[in-house]
């Protein structure tokens, strides 16, 4: 571990660049195949955010465009106004790693690095657990900018139109399809069919090898015949993703989606870390500060269908 070799007063930059250096290969061991981070742009819309507080809104209205066969002017419509505004605020993620002048001293790079790559774990579930509580709570205090539920029956867009975007049962081949059905078919803001296609499934983690037999198997999953299996064929690219921060609240839900959702998450600072010397600390520690700022919100039903799974 370089940068830690040195018997009293270790170069600050050295040491920072070399615990750096093990936060970020620990998570790196923690990028798992199908399982959903915070980061990932399929699952969460990616936004940066300039202050303390994210303001939003929704513009929409209007129907689909008018038909003619020759050159008379469009009747022109009132202007939309947009929804009442949301407010996302930011929230400040802090962990403190005290490390010991006399570690560096005595050259415990061992008990250093341990501690460096817990605390990678805990940055990468801590940055989870608070995104995926927008998904977790979806169908009771998570709400949108129109004041409902994040998955629910009663919806009402910029248009004035009821939109549902809950269902119900447990995942299965024809639970599944009905989701699907239901999200190609989603009114958006302006009262039309969207035409969003389904770019992921995603569900708790004792769901997600359910998840993947329904929507991966070559052949019909669950039967007896060999038809071909409808999900696999139609939407190979569609990703099937696993949080373990959605079975606290339930086993049983899962979540529909396209690449292009109402769910955003708003970085106003990336993680980074800063080193303390030891000699501005009564207690003579250096000071390993870990930081981000981010948030994740529902800002809109568009571009997601929610099962309660039962």
């Amino acid at each position: 571990m370089n940068g830690l070799n040195n018997n009293s007063a270790p170069d600050l930059i050295l040491v920072k660049t070399a615990l750096d250096k093990l936060l970020d290969e620990a998570t790196i061991e923690l990028a798992v195949v199908g399982k959903a981070r915070a980061t990932d742009s399929m699952i969460f819309t990616q936004d940066s955010a300039t202050n303390a507080a994210v303001n939003t809104s929704v513009i929409g209205g209007g129907g689909y465009f008018q038909v003619t066969t020759d050159d008379v002017a469009p009747t022109y419509e009132a202007p939309v106004s947009a929804a009442a505004l949301k407010t996302t605020l930011i929230a400040q993620f802090k962990k403190n790693l005290p490390i010991s002048r006399t570690f560096m001293a005595d050259q415990q790079q061992a008990a250093v690095a341990k501690s460096v790559r817990q605390q990678a774990m805990t940055w990468a579930a801590s940055q989870d657990q608070n995104a995926f509580s927008v998904y977790s709570l979806g169908f009771t205090t998570q709400l949108t900018i129109d004041g409902v539920a994040l998955f629910s029956n009663s919806h009402i867009n910029q248009n004035g139109d009821t939109v549902d975007n809950l269902e119900t049962g447990a995942l299965a081949d024809g639970t599944l399809n009905t989701s699907i059905v239901s999200l190609r078919g989603q009114l958006s803001q302006t009262g039309v069919i969207a035409g969003y296609e389904p770019k992921f499934l995603l569900t708790p983690s004792a769901l997600h090898q359910t998840g993947m037999a329904v929507a991966k198997s070559v052949l019909r999953a669950g039967t007896g015949n060999n038809d071909l299996n409808y999900f696999s064929e139609m939407y190979p690219g569609m990703v099937v993703k696993y949080s373990p921060f959605l079975d606290s609240t339930s086993t049983t839900a899962y979540f529909v989606g396209s690449s292009t959702n109402g769910i955003y998450r708003f970085e106003r600072e990336a993680f980074f870390t800063d080193l303390v010397d030891w000699r501005y600390q009564e207690n003579d520690q250096y000071i390993y500060k870990m930081r981000a700022r981010e948030a994740v919100d529902s800002i809109e039903y568009s571009g997601l269908v929610g099962s309660l799974g039962t």
